[in-house]
């Protein structure tokens, strides 16, 4: 629920009509070589990692309870939800849809995924180890 109210609030900003003419697919060259749109550029990707780091390790966490977790469903559902944020902020005001965001945001769910399984690793060696 989180991912989705970042990703669609303030509802006000959704005006029904599209603004593809604002969609940013890739930077441009001219983006590319000022330091302050790669600043922001950095800090969105850092900020759509982050927001999507946590959905893939609690997907991932299921493997505690001996659920199994496929990455390429991981990498489905991420790239579905950011799919869906981004197509919505098309018809928004004071929002941007970019290739980069969704592309971000699958990689934290990915991050997200590693570095649950890690943990389960860890947690299921624990508990195999015969108690001394």
């Amino acid at each position: 629920m989180l991912i989705v109210l970042v990703g669609i609030l303030p509802l006000h900003n959704f005006v029904g009509h599209a603004h593809w003419q604002y969609i940013r697919w890739v930077p441009t060259p001219d983006q590319l070589s000022s330091p302050a749109i790669l600043l922001d550029l950095g800090i969105d990707a850092v900020a759509n990692i982050l927001l999507f780091l946590p959905f893939g390790l609690l997907y991932t966490l299921r493997g505690l309870g001996g659920k199994s977790f496929s990455p390429g469903h991981l990498v489905l559902m991420a790239f579905a939800l950011s799919f869906s944020i981004e197509y919505y902020q098309v018809y928004c005001h004071n929002r941007s849809t970019s290739l980069l965001d969704l592309l971000d945001n699958v990689l934290g769910a990915y991050i997200g995924m590693k570095a649950g399984e890690a943990y389960v690793r860890r947690y299921m060696a624990r508990v195999v180890e015969p108690a001394a």
